[in-house]
């Protein structure tokens, strides 16, 4: 919540620089507020997660990461994506107008909605796209109960 006060000349912000430095120091460090790692200005890599009736659905943009770059492992009911974004060979001599593009080290931790069976797990790397399909254990299926 931005707090505002009516000042001569106009609206003063007493929080507005300790924000802004706050934000600057956020992107040199490389973290963000939850504490995840920052590559490219957002938490990386970005992902969602949906569930079907029979597996859960986890898919992260992973764009110029290749799929030896990536290690994935399930410990329970949590999935860990790690990898790394590796750094562009650039020209000689060049200077940078506007470097956006991250590159190192990431890692994710997704806490799945439902128990998996970890044995039949799929990992697909598409265009940019990692979807991860964990089929559902037997116990977090819905059951029909039939009434007597």
């Amino acid at each position: 919540m931005t707090n505002l006060f009516r000042w001569p000349g106009g609206w003063w912000d007493p929080f507005g620089t300790l924000r802004q430095m706050r934000r600057e120091l956020e992107r040199v460090v490389g973290a963000d507020s939850y504490g995840g790692r920052l590559v490219g200005g957002g938490s990386f890599p970005p992902v969602n997660v949906y569930s079907g009736p029979d597996d859960v659905i986890v898919q992260c943009e992973v764009p110029g990461v290749a799929s030896g770059d990536l290690d994935l492992s399930i410990t329970g009911e949590t999935l860990v994506i790690k990898g790394a974004k590796r750094q562009t060979q650039q020209p000689d001599k060049v200077r940078y107008e506007r470097r956006e593009r991250g590159f190192g080290e990431f890692s994710r931790t997704i806490v799945l909605p439902d128990p998996v069976e970890a044995d039949r797990v799929e990992a697909k790397l598409d265009a940019g796209v990692l979807t991860v399909r964990l089929p559902k254990s037997q116990a977090a299926k819905p059951k029909q109960i039939e009434i007597k």
